[in-house]
C-alpha cells in the first residue's frame, strides 16, 4: 500500500513540482540548481509520503488543488533546495 501512496505522490506532486520548477526560474544556474535539489529531495518527499500517509494526502490535494506551494515542501537543509526557495521567494514578491 506505502508504494501506491509513493506512486500517487510522484504523480500529483513530484512531477508537478518539477514542471513548476522549470516555468518559474529565471536562469540556467538556477535550473541545474533545481534539477539537483529534485534529485535529492525527491526520494526524500517519497519516503515521508510512505511513512506519514495522512502527511501525504494533505499535500498531495493541496497541490493539486493549488492549495499547497510545492515548493514548500522542499528542504531548507539542501544548497540547491535553498537557492531554488529563496529566488523564488523573492521573484513571488516582486511580482505581488
Amino acid at each position: 500500500m506505502s508504494d501506491f501512496i509513493s506512486y500517487l505522490f510522484a504523480i500529483f506532486v513530484v512531477t508537478p513540482l518539477q514542471a513548476e520548477l522549470s516555468d518559474r526560474l529565471p536562469t540556467p544556474e538556477l535550473m541545474d540548481a533545481a534539477r539537483t535539489c529534485i534529485t535529492s529531495e525527491g526520494p526524500r518527499l517519497l519516503q515521508m509520503a510512505q511513512d506519514n500517509w495522512g502527511w501525504a494526502a494533505a499535500n498531495g490535494l493541496g497541490v493539486a488543488f493549488g492549495m499547497v506551494d510545492p515548493v514548500t515542501l522542499l528542504s531548507n537543509e539542501d544548497e540547491n533546495c535553498r537557492l531554488v526557495r529563496v529566488a523564488l521567494e523573492n521573484k513571488d514578491s516582486a511580482d505581488a
